[in-house]
């Protein structure tokens, strides 16, 4: 395809090279589009520019050197698969230099060239040699950059192929790339041009213009983020307009008084301090003159469920409706089931609308709702829907916001009131994502904020225990002992099974940026499937009902799943992360978690808050054979630790560039190049100094406005599905 028409929003499929099964591989790392390509910054990089004698050579280490071919290359044996191999010196001494699987190197090089080589040493007896390593005539040009980059990958997609590709996505496009950093704060900061920082991080000569590349685009990520969010992902100006009008006390219907104290009664514990606090913040801003625009956040089992409930409540008794949006349908029904039994006897008809609701059930649902027979109506995407209309709705609450589209979201956050008027519904989003302030400052912007830590009474603290393994009787012995009590347990599982792309390691948690490779490799994981097996083949699923969970099962499949386990029949759940957010089963007192080093803190902390919701004593056991320091680490944290904001911010320390929500659990697209926890005070410079620009107005102004919203679409908002 010609130049001239490729843009950065161009698929990558327009690039040469990439075809249709490669474009579906890179649509795994996120990369859909020429600017998704450019923007993926490298996770690390090696460094060979420490050029070395080949006398240096030691046993183990790895050596770069230039040397002369003095032997030409033969093959030790008669197949063509047989090793090749030839010497190499450069005047200190020589050393063997040999290629497994690679009959090429016969025909590629000859006594008497000049190369270059990077590998490990190793001996034979006292003959030094380095086997498969990286070797290059010296005069091959963009071979021997001795800054290597390596990306985060998937399978059958290599650091080299994304290095070729955006060398030639640059070349067409460095000059479309948008500058979004106020001149004066380019100037203090002493930041390069945008161009010339996405050929250094991809390309650098020297470690220090990697560094130079990747900070000046980490600035532009939390621009995009804190001005960007702000300006093209809230629902259009909320407070241009009146809100839904909720009565004051003084106005409430005469049996309201008595309908609370009989939703009160109904809860069966007493609020925590946290949730009464939360429950007053929300009340002062139904009554306010503007529309809520609040996040209440909460530590796993704080009774975040509780405090939705009762915002609904309260709207339903002033004679409003509400609606509580739930990203699954498990979570749904199980929200559904918590608000019938909480609101029972008040007067309040609760309904449940999902995708597979019956046809029959869900035209009554949908009268319901028009006529306002139903006030508190809990439901998924369903309920978001076009012929889903509502007689006077007053409030919405989304659980865990960002698995839900604006654009989707503003179909009930504006309702019109018969005529022209716009009025904006009052919007509280729930998560039990614990985030440290910085990061909530940045992607909720100016949500005023309620924060639930403390636990309701009577939970005993989850004892977390590491087990160096994921495959040993002391595993199926702890398993045992809770089910021989007549408790369920959860067993959770990285992949679906062995040949699964879904869940690859997420090495952020291995590497920092700018350091050498691991020096043990990460272990293969236990997949759902073979976890299964191991319990099918020791005899347990025979001895208690087993069965698996996962996000690829028909919604149907899934409900009856969870079903019978919170009844009780199915005694052990195998799964991935699918039943990370909401599942509330007080009976399962155990936690396994299969190659626990694969998933971030805040993730680990998030499974391990499906158990200890009873009044027994729960475990979570955390599994890996793992040997590497930062994953050790990190399992002895979750061990220590149980507080989810303090896990959260370590989280962000440890991972350095990355995804802080964890393989996209969270559906905020990953930061490439910058850390919310280390550069919040970059963040902050970079959010003021682009605010007194806009501040001031004009040209200039207007102009970086558009830019940032060009960059904030490629970059975040077309990853949302919210355009």
């Amino acid at each position: 395809m010609a130049a001239s028409k490729i843009t950065l929003g161009s698929p990558v499929t327009d690039l040469y090279g990439i075809g249709p099964e490669a474009a579906r591989k890179l649509a795994k790392l996120e990369i859909t589009t020429v600017y998704d390509l450019i923007s993926f910054v490298p996770r690390r990089y090696n460094d060979w520019s420490d050029v070395q004698s080949i006398s240096s050579a030691q046993e183990g280490e790895q050596i770069s050197f230039y040397g002369t071919v003095t032997s030409d290359p033969v093959r030790k044996g008669y197949k063509k698969q047989s090793p090749v191999s030839f010497y190499a010196g450069d005047g200190t001494g020589r050393i063997e230099v040999s290629f497994f699987n690679a009959p090429y190197i016969m025909d590629k090089f000859r006594a008497g060239d000049e190369i270059f080589v990077h590998g490990t040493v190793s001996f034979y007896g006292t003959r030094a040699q380095v086997v498969n390593p990286f070797c290059e005539k010296a005069g091959s040009g963009d071979g021997l950059r001795l800054i290597r980059p390596v990306y985060n990958l998937t399978a059958g997609i290599t650091s080299n192929m994304i290095n070729r590709w955006a060398a030639t996505a640059l070349k067409l496009v460095a000059g479309q790339i948008p500058d979004i950093i106020p001149p004066a704060l380019k100037e203090k900061e002493k930041l390069c041009d945008a161009a010339d920082a996405y050929n250094y991080v991809h390309f650098p000569k020297t470690i220090d213009e990697a560094v130079e590349g990747r900070r000046r685009i980490a600035y532009e990520e939390l621009i995009l983020l804190g001005i960007g969010m702000k300006n093209f992902m809230t629902v259009g100006g909320p407070d241009e307009r009146a809100p839904v009008v909720i009565p004051s006390s003084g106005a409430l219907p005469a049996d309201a008084s008595a309908r609370w104290k009989k939703v009160i009664s109904n809860l069966g514990f007493k609020l925590t301090g946290d949730q009464k606090k939360a429950i007053t913040d929300i009340e002062h801003d139904l009554m306010e003159a503007r529309p809520m625009n609040r996040l209440v956040q909460g530590d796993v089992g704080s009774g975040k469920t509780a405090v939705a409930v009762l915002s609904m409540a309260m709207t339903a008794i002033m004679g409003k409706q509400a609606v509580l949006l739930a990203p699954t349908s498990v979570l749904a029904k199980q929200h559904y089931d918590s608000a019938t039994a909480m609101l029972e006897g008040s007067g309040i008809n609760v309904a449940l609308l999902l995708g597979k609701t019956k046809a029959s059930l869900k035209k009554e649902i949908k009268e319901q709702l028009r006529d306002g027979e139903a006030s508190v109506i809990i439901g998924t995407h369903a309920v978001l829907t076009d012929d889903v209309s509502f007689k006077d709705l007053a409030l919405v609450i989304a659980d865990e916001q960002h698995r839900f589209g604006v654009k989707q979201r503003e179909k009930l956050l504006i309702s019109r009131d018969g005529s022209d008027g716009i009025n904006s519904v009052h919007n509280l989003v729930m998560t039990a994502t614990p985030i440290p302030r910085t990061l909530a400052m940045v992607i909720y912007g100016d949500m005023a904020t309620s924060v639930i830590k403390q636990k309701p009474a009577g939970r005993k603290e989850i004892k977390t225990h590491f087990l160096p393994f994921t495959d040993g009787q002391d595993i199926y012995n702890v398993l045992l002992t809770k089910l021989r009590k007549g408790e369920q347990a959860y067993i959770v599982c990285p992949r679906i099974d062995d040949d699964s792309e879904e869940v690859a390691p997420d090495e952020y948690y291995y590497d920092d940026f700018l350091i050498e490779p691991l020096k043990e490799p990460v272990p293969e994981p236990v997949s759902v499937k073979k976890m299964k097996q191991r319990l099918d083949d020791r005899g347990i699923s025979s001895e208690f009902e087993t069965a698996v969970l996962y996000g690829s099962m028909k919604e149907s499949a899934k409900l009856e799943v969870m079903e019978r386990f919170l009844s009780g029949e199915i005694k052990v759940l195998i799964s991935t992360t699918v039943i990370e957010v909401g599942v509330n089963n007080p009976n399962a007192t155990m936690m396994i978690i299969m190659n626990a080093d694969r998933f971030g803190l805040s993730t680990l902390h998030q499974l391990r808050g499906r158990i200890g919701r009873g009044d027994k004593q729960s475990y979570c056991v955390l599994c890996s054979d793992n040997k590497n320091e930062r994953a050790l680490e990190r399992m002895k944290l979750m061990c220590e630790c149980s507080d989810g904001f303090e896990l959260a911010g370590k989280d962000l320390e440890l991972r350095g560039p990355g995804d802080f929500f964890g393989t996209r659990q969270h559906g905020i697209p990953t930061l490439r190049a910058a850390n919310l926890f280390t550069d919040a005070p970059l963040a902050s410079a970079a959010c003021d100094a682009v605010n007194e620009l806009l501040d001031r107005g004009g040209e200039e102004a207007r102009k970086l406005m558009d830019n940032i919203g060009v960059m904030f679409r490629l970059r975040f908002a077309d990853k949302m599905g919210n355009l």
